[in-house]
């Protein structure tokens, strides 16, 4: 990340990404909730806590009408996801976390598309089908996304998760450490390591050989 030009700061909020989505996936997959978008799900309910009724949000109404607008502009869908509903039994709660959901998901140095992209990697590699359904009309729409659009980002994750899984099993020590963004610029000591995003000659001829 730093090698393509984002600072610490466009670092950090990519870890926000991260342990956000991480922990809301561990919420949603442990309270065993169904994917409710596009659709409410059908059947004999599987959720540990049940959802608040919109009819009847209690002290938590004005954040679920804030999340009501958010979803139906972002998502495309006409109710309250039941995540939010959930925590809404605990308004407080509910509050804190769209606060830091608006703070975290929305562009900053980073912007929209790739946080969007981040937070479908985290869903993904956390195996939630409920995160998953949820993210997938947010990503399509902040990247502009079509199904060969959407296995390209998957494919991406796909080898992400191989190359983790490879490094953490042979136990390779991390090929970095004490970086900075100005390491990576012009005239630092890594501009010209190997990685991502790292330059592609080392003069004007090396393509010709």
């Amino acid at each position: 990340m730093l090698r393509l030009g984002v600072s610490e700061q466009g670092l950090t909020e990519i870890m926000a990404v991260a342990e956000h989505v991480a922990s809301a996936v561990a919420l949603a997959e442990g309270f065993r909730l169904r994917p409710d978008v596009p659709h409410p799900p059908a059947g004999p309910p599987t959720e540990l806590v049940a959802p608040v009724d919109e009819a009847e949000p209690g002290l938590a109404a004005d954040t679920l009408d804030t999340i009501r607008r958010w979803a139906r502009q972002t998502l495309g869908i006409d109710h309250v996801p039941a995540f939010w509903r959930v925590l809404a039994r605990h308004p407080r709660f509910l509050a804190a976390t769209w606060a830091k959901d608006r703070l975290v998901l929305n562009a900053g140095e980073v912007d929209e598309a790739t946080k969007a992209c981040a937070a479908m990697a985290v869903a993904m590699n956390g195996r939630s089908a409920y995160f998953t359904s949820c993210i997938n009309p947010w990503v399509r729409q902040a990247v502009a996304l079509d199904d060969a659009g959407l296995v390209e980002l998957g494919a991406a994750i796909m080898h992400y998760v191989s190359s983790n899984t490879i490094a953490h099993g042979m136990m390779l020590d991390p090929p970095f450490v004490d970086v900075r963004a100005a390491d990576f610029r012009p005239g630092g000591r890594l501009v010209s390591s190997p990685g991502p995003g790292a330059p592609t000659s080392d003069g004007p001829d090396r393509a010709s050989r």
